[in-house]
């Protein structure tokens, strides 16, 4: 094997899967992304963005379209798990990836899965944490998206470790994908659905490139460190790569947050304090007003423009309005706070919701800006009509490493997620996927065969 990085990762990544030495915490964190995953997706595949891709590709049927298809879905309501400093969100790439090659092989088995997935998710982190530079994203601030840079090459790891390729293909794969990375984070601000649409390009863009290796097809051994390679385009001259993924126990996979309501990670602090502003009887009646201190950066995402957060054209767009979604919370959300129920379709928020917001307004605050991005602070002071005020710091959101959702919550949210499309067969895909990371091989068939189902 060559001492080039694209080869040393094939090789640091085929030895973790094929020799089982991934850590049990490892797949104990991968096997709630895989379920997560799954609800967030059945949840999604009615989505605007993923019709527009169903249509699209109408006429395929290989594994490259159920990974469009299905990876679109679970990027298309925000409602997927996500890593702080690298904003990449991992499992909406790879574990709709994984599925879409496991259903084709001719006996998937549930501890394989697992481990292809967090080796491709590790791998995407790995690649994310990498672009952060000052505690920021260096993608998100030249404006690309950092799932749609990292994850494809993450997702040519996992697909080619279930097809088994040698550690010389999935060299060739890992470049390949190199040259497939891309996507711009301009929908964040001004809408359209490209942007869900990411997570399915990268994981078809995996796929296919793991494919190109498998037929014979070689990529510059220096892909990603090259002088035009990964690194220096996506970067700049002054970023650095250091080895392959090395974890010693302490994995990337285990730092992701698991996402308690579907709008914008930076959002989620400000509705847990909104939750329990609501909790000691604030409320934004007319006259009332509501602070929201929160890192500086964050507020270009979520309080500006400020035409498009007061006014969000479509409940895709209010997802990612700071007041639209703390005066849901503040109104009595569904879900765990803030729920799938609480967004109408493609419509814009109802006029109650809108009058609320109105009342909401975002401001850097010094204590958010120097935590983040290691904390997504908010720090929020709500007036009522009568002039009390009502204070609440969250300095740690729910779903994180530090403040995990409890296994009722996720039962919750995937209940939120599934029984609106499922019915009676939701505990049934919820018994076959906790069945499947027991390492039960049966039970993992059944819960790929019902998603295979869905997407039709």
């Amino acid at each position: 094997m060559s001492a080039e990085l694209s080869w040393a990762v094939a090789d640091w990544a085929h030895a973790a899967y094929t020799k089982s030495e991934v850590p049990d915490a490892a797949l104990t964190a991968v096997s709630e992304h895989l379920i997560d995953t799954v609800a967030v997706a059945v949840a999604g595949l009615g989505e605007a963005p993923v019709e527009s891709m169903r249509r699209a590709t109408r006429n395929r049927r290989d594994a490259g379209r159920f990974a469009l298809v299905l990876g679109t879905a679970a990027h298309a309501l925000d409602y997927d798990n996500a890593q702080t400093p690298s904003l990449v969100h991992p499992s909406c790439v790879i574990v709709p990836t994984a599925i879409a090659v496991a259903r084709e092989l001719p006996r998937p088995g549930a501890r394989g899965l697992l481990r292809a997935i967090a080796v491709g998710e590790e791998v995407s982190l790995w690649l994310g944490e990498t672009a952060v530079a000052d505690g920021n994203s260096v993608l998100f601030e030249r404006g690309f998206h950092p799932t749609a840079v990292c994850t494809p090459i993450g997702a040519a790891v996992t697909a080619g470790l279930l097809r088994g390729l040698p550690p010389e293909q999935l060299a060739h794969a890992i470049g390949a994908a190199a040259s497939l990375s891309g996507g711009i984070l301009e929908g964040n601000r001004t809408g359209g659905q490209t942007k869900p649409m990411h997570a399915g390009f990268a994981a078809a863009a995996g796929i296919l490139a793991t494919d190109l290796a498998a037929a014979g097809a070689t990529a510059p051994p220096t892909a990603l460190e090259g002088r035009f390679g990964f690194l220096h385009a996506f970067l700049g001259g002054d970023a650095a790569m250091g080895g392959p993924p090395e974890s010693a126990g302490a994995w990337r996979v285990r730092s992701v947050t698991t996402k308690p309501y579907p709008t914008n990670g930076f959002t989620h602090s400000s509705i847990d304090a909104a939750l329990q502003l609501r909790q000691q009887g604030f409320h934004l009646e007319p006259g009332a007003t509501l602070r929201i201190g929160v890192a500086g950066p964050v507020l270009r995402t979520i309080a500006f423009p400020e035409a498009a957060k007061y006014a969000p054209p479509t409940s895709y767009a209010a997802r990612f309005s700071g007041p639209v979604v703390v005066a849901i919370a503040l109104l009595g959300g569904s879900g765990l706070g803030v729920g799938l129920a609480d967004f109408d379709g493609e419509n814009p928020p109802g006029a109650a919701v809108l009058a609320a917001a109105a009342r909401v307004r975002f401001e850097a605050d010094p204590y958010a800006t120097a935590a983040f991005p290691d904390r997504v602070m908010s720090r929020a002071v709500g007036t009522d009509s009568d002039g009390r005020q009502y204070r609440v710091d969250i300095d740690t959101g729910r779903g994180g490493p530090d403040n995990p959702l409890s296994p009722r919550e996720l039962r919750t949210k995937f209940d939120d997620c599934v029984t609106t499309r499922l019915g009676a067969a939701a505990t049934t895909l919820w018994n076959a996927l906790q069945d499947t990371i027991t390492g039960d091989d049966t039970a993992c068939v059944a819960a790929l065969s019902t998603l295979a189902e869905q997407l039709g």
